[in-house]
């Protein structure tokens, strides 16, 4: 059995265990044993682990489905040589898919092979659209009172209203006002300044094979997050980037489903942070200064170099005034930034968060605050 043909046979037996194991674990998975695969069985099982295995609590299972897995490996080779002798071999030559062999039909006396096709997408691009179902009106209610709150908080640019400091501008109206209880005397000079109440927001949304499971909360993410404010930028990326800004304009949520069904080509493909991050620098950088908040909504498992990603994550938080990342898994209990591109984003994010922080009050005072006043320092997460 060579290795793409065990990838897909241990994928298939941790699904079976209830583990969300899908095409883009496996693509990685196939790409790191082409580095290890020279060395031995414990090289080639921890290769499986990091990149299969997202919940550190279930490497437990890879032991006994690892031991499985080789065992039918082995006796599918026994099977496959006697065929050949036989004159019944199958043409090995196909790299559109591999072949799985599972025999054993305990109901009856004779066995019977079932052969099942396991396609194998490539690791660079896959470029097909998806039908996305309709947008939950009550979810996008709710999350509009969040964004609302998350709006004072990262708040970089100066609103309308005043308040009362001591490094402000001299405020005559308020300082003449209170002399009239002095017969005129200028006794206190009132000084004011404005409030910080505004910002423009540039977000990027992973939509790569690893974040299929978040695809609705990702399409009502892109709405919430395009009416946080007047000055809003959105890009979708998995292996390259692509601004879809234009798609949102429209407030008509079964419009903006359609469009984005028809539009957007990337969904399922894989992941590369680093890179659609240093395609965004060179070809809209300058679209953005440091009154702007760069929002990346990802799961953080880059199969790109993680010195691109940290370069481009360089150029992108010097750009910038705020930097806040959203992973979906950081909502979950136990939760370790285990990945080699969550580990190399941390020490630029400003507020790391999870993903519930866009629809749910109580998980966005979690890992904001309950201040409505905007960030002054950012915001570290404790594991």
């Amino acid at each position: 059995m060579d290795a793409y043909r065990f990838v897909v046979e241990v994928a298939n037996l941790l699904r079976e265990r209830q583990l969300k194991v899908g095409v883009s674990e496996s693509l990685d998975a196939c790409q790191a044993l082409c580095y290890v695969g020279s060395y031995g069985l414990p090289e080639i099982k921890t290769a499986i682990k990091v990149t299969m295995l997202k919940d550190p609590s279930k490497f437990y299972l890879l032991d006994e489905v690892f031991q499985q897995a080789i065992a039918e490996a082995s006796s599918g080779r026994d099977e496959g040589e006697e065929g050949d002798q036989r004159g019944e071999g199958r043409d090995r030559g196909a790299q559109s898919y591999s072949t799985v062999s599972a025999a054993k039909d305990q109901n009856r006396d004779q066995q019977h092979d079932r052969t099942v096709d396991a396609f194998m997408y490539s690791p660079m691009e896959t470029l097909h659209k998806r039908s996305l179902r309709p947008i939950d009106p009550l979810r996008v209610r709710t999350g509009r009172r969040v964004m609302r709150r998350m709006k004072r908080r990262l708040a970089l640019l100066e609103g309308r209203r005043y308040r009362r400091s001591t490094k402000g501008e001299l405020d005559f109206p308020k300082t003449m006002r209170s002399a009239l209880g002095t017969a005129a005397e200028l006794m206190e000079l009132k000084k004011s300044s404005r409030i910080l109440a505004r910002l423009r927001v540039v977000a990027f949304f992973d939509i790569s094979g690893s974040m299929d499971t978040y695809t609705e909360w990702i399409v009502r993410a892109m709405y919430l997050i395009k009416r946080l404010s007047r000055r809003v930028e959105v890009f979708a990326f998995s292996t390259r980037l692509l601004r879809i800004t234009d798609l949102l304009e429209t407030t008509n949520l079964d419009e903006i489903r359609k469009r984005l069904s028809e539009r957007i080509d990337l969904w399922g493909s894989g992941t590369r942070i680093g890179s659609c991050l240093r395609t965004f620098l060179e070809r809209y950088g300058t679209l953005v200064d440091r009154s702007w908040v760069a929002i990346i909504i990802s799961d953080g498992w880059d199969t790109g170099e993680p010195e691109v990603l940290r370069e481009s994550l360089e150029g992108l938080k010097v750009r910038v005034g705020k930097l806040v990342w959203l992973n979906p898994h950081a909502d979950k209990p136990n939760f370790k930034p285990m990945t080699v591109g969550m580990l190399t984003a941390l020490p630029y994010v400003d507020v790391f968060a999870g993903a519930s922080t866009l629809e749910d009050m109580s998980s966005f005072i979690r890992f904001f605050g309950k201040s409505i006043k905007p960030l002054k320092s950012p915001i570290k997460p404790v594991f």
